[in-house]
């Protein structure tokens, strides 16, 4: 996947679906205290250290993972 295909969160809330796609396309984004409706996406750096996390409900949760993901993602191969 190039990076101009790369998925995107909406910049408020997201859905689990969105949140799987973004999942998917990196390699250290998890979804993770999953409770069914709340979960969070959590960005972690190649030694395993979480750079960023929001709850799925969270104020610009998307805006600010989404700007993290430019930073420190790491697209899946």
């Amino acid at each position: 996947m190039t990076p101009s295909k790369l998925p995107t969160l909406p910049d408020g809330s997201f859905t689990r679906a969105q949140a799987k796609a973004v999942e998917a396309a990196y390699d250290n984004v998890t979804i993770e205290n999953d409770k069914n409706f709340h979960f969070q996406l959590v960005i972690r750096d190649g030694q395993g250290r979480m750079v960023w996390r929001a709850f799925n409900f969270d104020h610009e949760a998307g805006y600010w993972l989404n700007r993290n993901l430019e930073k420190y993602g790491v697209p899946a191969r």
